[in-house]
């Protein structure tokens, strides 16, 4: 068994290629209910689970190496492309050139890196960690993750966590909308003066009216399709919003100098023509359009347009490269946590396989003897029957409950590989169990 991750991100995929990569929580509810984990060309891939964000689709496994494949995670890898490519029909000849692998520790590191926001666009921003917990919700509805996937995933949620409550990355929180904010003050100047439009009431789109106000805009208009949505974010954002019908979005791009969009369309909603015919409208006034979504919200072609620019998720990473904004004082402070972390998951996923079977070992003593015990009975009440199950069941918790806590909190890793090789040789565990190779790999 290996961990394995699939990652195409911001770091290795323009914006086009990951828009086209773009997974729908529904996609994946219908990809995993028609063709499980677990069955036919992918028995080998005993645990997976999905993450799909503006900024990245990341795959993660849990597979079984080939026999002969010592520890190279190669021919696992291709098993996941090839459910990738036949599942979610996503062209792995042109994309597996963009995805960068991952295995064993690396994995854990990764995942925990990127829970805690240091791997993002805009470094210690908090929408991802929700994001990972989503992940793991519907990997464990859909029954795709178990034991590994989702002790990992809830570690790195502890983890990121921990980083947002312990540091100042977590007390001064960055966001996409933020620091698209500080683009368009780059680009525009102060923005006291300019007139604002933004398109989605998301999180990305509340984000934005916050920054915008502490940046001193006072010309705020709102434009959603659902209207209940437009009015709560206007409420949360304590007012001094203006809310435009979607039906007359012409208008408001008539009017605005600056325009954010962060919807959910899987097209775009701000073609070439519509644009055309609002510039006609206002020639010599200059119009910004900053695309904070993933697929674009804002076609390709608009740029083509005079005194129009657009501005989309690869513009504002090399802002933020260039700006220098990935930097922050604390980063170095989040990093130990995260060894800390990684530490601490590194051992109890050694541990968790053996706990297991050590319980399953001592369960199967339980029910062995309960039936003999019951056939002595020849043929006893029901309730005593259910009592004896129940006093057997409370003795085996109650026995294993102290070696349990042990093996999950010792420290020190030669008393917790003495207390492994004591249990596994008491209770006859096979060495397969207590060596479990999940995290083999270099750093």
């Amino acid at each position: 068994m290996l961990l394995l991750c699939l990652s195409v991100s911001h770091h290795n995929a323009p914006v086009e290629l990951r828009e086209s990569l773009s997974l729908g929580s529904d996609v994946i509810d219908d990809a995993f209910s028609k063709t499980p984990i677990r069955t036919g060309s992918f028995e080998t891939i005993t645990e997976m689970a999905i993450l799909s964000t503006c900024n990245r689709l990341e795959v993660y496994a849990l597979a079984m190496l080939p026999e002969g494949a010592d520890e190279s995670p190669q021919a696992a890898l291709q098993t996941v492309l090839a459910y990738l490519q036949e599942v979610f029909e996503i062209p792995v000849n042109l994309v597996e050139p963009f995805f960068h692998p991952y295995s064993g520790i690396q994995v854990v590191e990764h995942l925990f890196d990127v829970a805690s926001g240091l791997d993002s666009i805009a470094i210690g921003e908090t929408q991802i960690l929700g994001q990972v917990s989503r992940a793991l919700d519907t990997a464990i509805r859909l029954g795709s993750a178990r034991h590994v996937l989702s002790s990992l995933f809830q570690s790195a949620i502890h983890a990121g966590k921990r980083v947002q409550n312990e540091t100042e990355i977590g007390r001064h929180p960055t966001s996409i909308s933020s620091i698209a904010v500080q683009l368009a003050e780059a680009k525009l100047g102060t923005l006291s003066s300019q007139k604002i439009l933004i398109i989605g009431a998301g999180k990305m789109g509340g984000y934005a009216i916050a920054a915008l106000k502490e940046r001193g805009a006072r010309q705020i208009t709102l434009s959603n399709r659902t209207y209940q949505h437009t009015s709560e974010m206007v409420k949360q954002s304590g007012g001094a919003v203006e809310v435009l019908p979607f039906d007359r979005l012409a208008e408001g791009l008539v009017d605005a100098d600056l325009v954010f969009t962060s919807t959910a369309a899987p097209l775009p909603i701000i073609g070439q023509d519509l644009v055309a015919e609002v510039m006609s409208q206002r020639p010599q006034k200059p119009l910004t359009l900053i695309d904070l979504a993933v697929p674009r919200n804002v076609e390709t072609r608009v740029n083509e347009i005079p005194n129009v620019q657009v501005l989309d998720m690869d513009d504002l990473q090399s802002y933020v490269k260039n700006a220098d904004l990935s930097s922050h004082q604390n980063i170095a402070s989040a990093k130990l946590i995260l060894e800390e972390e990684v530490a601490g998951y590194e051992k109890l996923l050694r541990v968790i396989p053996f706990i297991g079977e050590l319980h399953k070992k001592v369960e199967k003593i339980r029910q062995h003897e309960v039936e003999r015990a019951l056939r002595n009975l020849h043929n006893p009440e029901p309730q005593v029957s259910e009592q004896i199950e129940l006093l057997s069941q409370a003795l085996v918790r109650k026995i294993l409950h102290e070696p349990t806590m042990h093996l999950r909190t010792e420290s020190n890793h030669e008393t917790l590989n003495d207390y492994v090789d004591t249990l596994a040789k008491l209770f006859d565990l096979s060495e397969s169990v207590v060596n479990l190779p999940y995290l083999e790999g270099e750093r």
